[in-house]
């Protein structure tokens, strides 16, 4: 993108935050996050409008979170000064790794000094609240390779890490390359043994997995990503943004020319949208509670599905446990430490 159309989707933005604004007139929001993509290539001045303009619209609460994702090779002093004057209190970052090797394998722009100079820019600022993502099972990527990741990023007393394992797309060039066998993926022990290492590593420097994919120093958990574990309501703005409102997901189009066409002419740019049933909705909340530290709530679940699980899978708790997969802990049903990386096998047996 270049500026003049980054003008024209921020001119679109706020078009589309005075079209949602009334709906959400007497709500109070508990988070922003500016993300997906990357932020941090946009012109400067482009958040502080925004902002402005979303600060207008809504009403947020006292002690807000806001997040915003920035590459390391697009951050700038210039910028987080920006960020800072908007109110950003948590910044979202992707290292990914330091090796530059695995780097360009996978098409990222930023280089291993990138990434050490966005730090030392956070640092510059007393910027702590930092989040940074680091991707597993690279190919051709080590054990080594990932410590020496895990080992920057706690020296560097970052507060949030974020760690996933590689998704393949389709038509992707590391796709292409796999496909024509100029490169291996890695197997799934490999991975795992992966996973294990940084659990261990983390844990050491007393982080806390309290998500599956996610590890924090006590205080510093990301309020956004537990309000959607939670499955509370959220709205999205903006290109492909998806929402959830009175139970009902809706979603942008991704096309940037509809996306324009659509806001400009006062009309919402919603592709599509679904209404979540019981069933989507049980099945949810068990995967995304086992994924977290506190398991699921066993009140909260009858609560809301009228439903005791300690007895309509008694046969699958009984099984499980004696696996010692999982224990019955304050009335929460919790997967054991050390058994996370069964979790999806763990998951399934509810779902039968």
């Amino acid at each position: 993108m270049g500026e003049s159309e980054q003008v024209n989707y921020l001119n679109a933005l706020l078009k589309e935050i005075d079209l949602r604004a009334n709906e959400f007139k007497g709500k109070v929001f508990d988070t922003i996050f500016i993300g997906g993509g990357t932020p941090s290539i946009v012109f400067n001045g482009f958040i502080s409008k925004l902002m402005n303009k979303i600060y207008k619209s809504f009403t947020f609460s006292k002690e807000f979170e806001f997040t915003i994702e920035v590459n390391p090779s697009s951050l700038t002093e210039e910028k987080l000064n920006e960020y800072i004057l908007s109110g950003v209190n948590r910044i979202s970052m992707g290292v990914q790794t330091l090796d530059e090797n695995l780097l360009k394998l996978i098409s990222r722009k930023q280089t291993r000094s990138d990434i050490e100079r966005a730090f030392d820019i956070l640092k510059s600022k007393k910027f702590n609240n930092i989040n940074a993502d680091v991707i597993l099972g690279l190919p051709t990527q080590t054990l080594e390779s990932v410590k020496e990741t895990i080992d920057y990023l706690v020296k560097n007393q970052v507060k949030h890490i974020s760690v996933y394992t590689l998704q393949i797309e389709e038509n992707t060039p590391l796709y292409n390359k796999i496909q024509s066998k100029i490169l291996s993926a890695l197997d799934d022990d490999t991975v795992a043994e992966m996973y294990s290492k940084v659990y261990k590593e983390l844990k050491r420097a007393n982080y806390v997995r309290y998500e599956l994919s996610n590890f924090a120093k006590s205080g510093y958990e990301c309020k956004h990503n537990i309000n959607y574990w939670d499955n509370s309501e959220y709205l999205g703005l903006g290109l492909s943004s998806h929402s959830y409102i009175n139970g009902v997901r809706f979603w942008n189009t991704r096309n940037f020319k509809q996306y324009l066409e659509k806001i400009m002419t006062n009309n919402l740019a919603t592709e599509d949208a679904e209404t979540l049933d019981f069933n989507t909705k049980r099945t949810e909340r068990i995967m995304l509670s086992l994924r977290r530290r506190e398991g699921i709530d066993l009140t909260a679940f009858k609560n809301e599905f009228n439903e005791d699980l300690l007895t309509s899978c008694f046969k699958q708790i009984e099984n499980l446990r004696k696996l010692n997969m999982i224990e019955i802990k304050d009335n929460h049903i919790v997967v054991k430490e050390s058994k996370f990386e069964l979790l999806n096998s763990i998951i399934l047996q509810f779902l039968k």
